[in-house]
């Protein structure tokens, strides 16, 4: 299990943007889906935070993401088959991200499935940060964006205005996925 404060800035792109950057960066995805949880009535998405579950590579990390410090605290865990079912019946699996949870909002909550997003991810370390070119399909919809993930929400802010700009490629305020696909997914 690990802890960690994410400071991300990122922009969606155009198709043509993305495969303007993807020339300049590299075109190996990785393939990840992730299946977002919370409670009927949304009592993680109202505290601002997330539930989710990612799978790549063969493995599944359950990981809860927070508001924290002008970033988002990440608690992870990872998964084994019973836990996800345990997950697809409404039960938490015990561990940190169970904790995390109570600690949140007060409460270990029954919990719903509410659908996947499969991201094709291209990740580069790229100015003391990692860079990420994601294509992303959910819910009838496809889309395209760049985070950059750096030191502090300034240094990544910074980073990714002055790619962008170098790129002569509009910055496009970006929601979380977790937001886009809610959008498109829930009524």
């Amino acid at each position: 299990m690990a802890k960690e404060i994410e400071y991300e800035a990122k922009s969606m792109l155009s198709e043509a943007a993305y495969r303007q950057l993807t020339g300049k960066f590299g075109t190996k995805a990785e393939k990840q889906q992730n299946d977002y949880y919370d409670t009927a009535d949304f009592t993680l998405k109202s505290a601002g935070a997330a539930l989710r579950v990612r799978r790549k590579k063969g493995s599944s990390v359950f990981t809860l993401k927070a508001p924290a410090n002008g970033g988002l605290l990440e608690t992870h865990q990872p998964l084994t088959k019973s836990d996800e079912q345990l997950l697809l019946s409404g039960a938490l699996p015990e561990g940190e991200v169970q904790s995390a949870i109570k600690e949140l909002i007060g409460t270990i909550p029954t919990i719903r499935h509410f659908g996947s997003l499969t991201t094709y991810r291209i990740e580069v370390p790229y100015k003391g940060g990692v860079l990420c070119l994601d294509h992303s399909v959910y819910a009838g919809t496809e889309d395209y964006e760049i985070e950059y993930e750096g030191q502090s929400l300034e240094h990544a802010e910074s980073i990714l205005t002055q790619l962008l700009a170098e790129a002569d490629v509009p910055f496009v305020p970006a929601k979380n996925k977790v937001a886009r696909f809610y959008e498109q997914a829930t009524p």
